[in-house]
């Protein structure tokens, strides 16, 4: 892709109180002086049982309310079920590393699917915990702590690389994660959160599929992160990381910069932005856009256009570079309160070393809330507390079609394609 159109595309771019049941045919609820004295002429054995209300009655169910207010408030989910492609579980290739240090477990050329890469079986994929707690500091500031924990064959996805959870409770396939630890100061417009926390880029279709789309983008970093929403239509990220999946280690030479803005077009049509630039560990130079279109075709149909770009320069000769660019298409389609489809089309081209490898894939998927209408949880979300679904079961049955053009990534890397697919059982509390 030209230079020039990758920067063009980079720069297109939120009280009623119950009386007696024989005094209220005459009893004024208002209690002034006068009802008062009018009932107590008409029924005077009701005006016995009526309680004026005191003054300190309320102070304290205000200061209950904001007892309860600065509880710690936790969400759970947990996510099961199985995935198999048509070659069975054969190895595979690892594409862009596994945090945590774990190798692939019986992948059978799986690594495609991200976070679903085993194939042995019916799985734990994920027991997640979210828990939030706000301090007010004034009727406009507050202060917030996010500690987010997980355990299960995800959990590598958002280790650490070197320390920290690092290979935490790891036994086989399964480990444990804190996909996020951070602090925030903020209103309701302005906040800056700093610790580890989930990519800030949101990509067409997370939370909705089950398996994931190509997305270069790793899933937690380090560092800060200010958001500014100036009005409901438009709002702005700024913030600096130590590189990706990393948490409180200084041993990494990684620093990138991110910069981002979200902007409400029309009623119908929302344009989102995202880039970062900087190094990242032995790769020097390092630049990543990321360009979401959101429309809503109608009241049931809502289509998403996503582009990425990559750019990683290393500084050591002997090591190659890598350029990378995407296209997703995404349709959500809602049939009813219950039962939402999804289809996402998606083409990724990669060039490492003056060798190109085209990358498509071709998704369906449902959505089935068998009790009642709910949207899945976004996986990625770090400004704040994890956005889950409440007291809800979500079957997400799933079939997809993959398609590599120079380069074997499937059946132990003699088959540039595979059939994939099966079903997440996503229930939370």
């Amino acid at each position: 892709m030209k230079k020039s159109f990758t920067k063009f595309l980079a720069l297109i771019v939120t009280a009623t109180l119950a009386l007696p049941v024989c005094a209220q045919e005459y009893v004024n609820s208002s209690f002034s002086a006068q009802a008062l004295a009018e009932a107590a002429m008409k029924a005077p054995e009701a005006v016995a049982d009526v309680k004026l209300p005191e003054a300190e009655d309320k102070e304290d169910e205000e200061d209950e309310d904001e007892e309860d207010e600065n509880k710690w408030k936790w969400e759970f989910n947990v996510q099961s079920g199985f995935w198999a492609n048509q070659w069975g579980a054969t190895g595979g290739v690892q594409e862009y590393g596994v945090p945590g240090g774990w190798d692939y477990f019986g992948q059978g050329g799986n690594s495609c699917a991200g976070l679903n890469i085993d194939n042995t079986g019916f799985h734990l994929y994920e027991f997640y915990a979210a828990g939030s707690r706000e301090y007010k500091i004034n009727d406009d500031w507050k202060f917030l702590v996010q500690s987010d924990f997980m355990y299960g064959t995800r959990a590598q996805f958002y280790q650490c690389c070197n320390r920290f959870d690092y290979m935490a409770l790891s036994k086989g396939q399964y480990g444990f994660a804190i996909p996020q630890l951070y602090a925030g100061l903020g209103t309701d417009k302005f906040n800056v959160i700093v610790g580890k926390f989930a990519c800030p880029v949101d990509n067409p279709g997370d939370g909705f599929f089950f398996s994931d789309s190509y997305n270069p983008w790793m899933d937690t970093h380090m560092g800060v992160l200010a958001t500014w929403e100036p009005c409901e239509f438009v709002n702005f990220t700024l913030g600096w990381t130590q590189g990706s999946n990393e948490a409180f280690d200084p041993d990494r030479d990684s620093s990138l910069i991110w910069f981002g803005m979200s902007r409400q077009l029309t009623k119908a049509i929302r344009l989102s932005y995202m880039m970062c630039a900087g190094n990242m560990e032995t790769y020097e130079n390092t630049y990543s856009h990321c360009i979401v279109l959101e429309t809503k075709l109608s009241d049931k149909l809502t289509y998403y256009l996503g582009y990425d770009f990559m750019s990683l320069v290393n500084g050591d000769d002997d090591s190659p570079n890598t350029k990378l660019w995407g296209l997703n298409n995404c349709f959500i389609y809602e049939i009813n309160e219950k039962v939402q489809a999804g289809l996402r089309i998606e083409y990724q081209e990669e060039l490492v070393a003056d060798e190109v490898v085209g990358r498509f894939e071709v998704t369906f998927g449902y959505s089935i809330s068998p009790f009642k209408g709910c949207t899945p949880r976004h996986k990625r979300c770090c400004l704040a507390p994890c956005r889950m679904m409440s007291g809800e079961l979500v079957i997400r049955p799933e079939i997809r079609y993959d398609n590599w053009n120079g380069a074997n990534g499937f059946n132990d890397c003699t088959k540039p394609y595979q059939f994939s697919g099966g079903v997440a059982l996503d229930y939370s509390f």
